[in-house]
């Protein structure tokens, strides 16, 4: 009887616990919590995103050159890349984390 008990009680906190994760898991950030980045801050983080592009950039060249992309697809991943990269300098290198509708989580509430 006292290891039913016991079982029970542990069941219920692993539930609990659970429930706690599921509710904080779709919070996104509320007007109070908006970060604003200094000129300062954001240099900083334009010359690293303008380094890991590079780098990303010379990866891509090299599997092309490997063969493991044809010219093609290196020429596509690169158009992408380059997009992206402009979006993210036009947004002041604030990532804006997008939701994907088939992972059923949402990241930003707008009301």
């Amino acid at each position: 009887m006292k290891k039913m008990v016991v079982s029970i009680a542990a069941v219920l906190i692993i539930c609990l616990s659970f429930s706690t994760f599921a509710s904080a898991e779709g919070q996104g950030q509320t007007p109070e919590q908006q970060v604003k980045l200094t000129e300062q801050q954001k240099a900083e983080l334009g010359k690293l995103h303008e380094q890991m592009y590079l780098t990303k950039k010379e990866l891509v060249k090299k599997y092309v050159e490997f063969g493991v992309f044809s010219k093609e697809q290196g020429d596509k991943v690169l158009k992408m890349m380059e997009e992206k990269h402009q979006k993210l300098k036009e947004n002041g290198y604030m990532m804006r984390w997008q939701p994907h509708p088939h992972h059923g989580k949402q990241l930003d509430h707008k009301e």
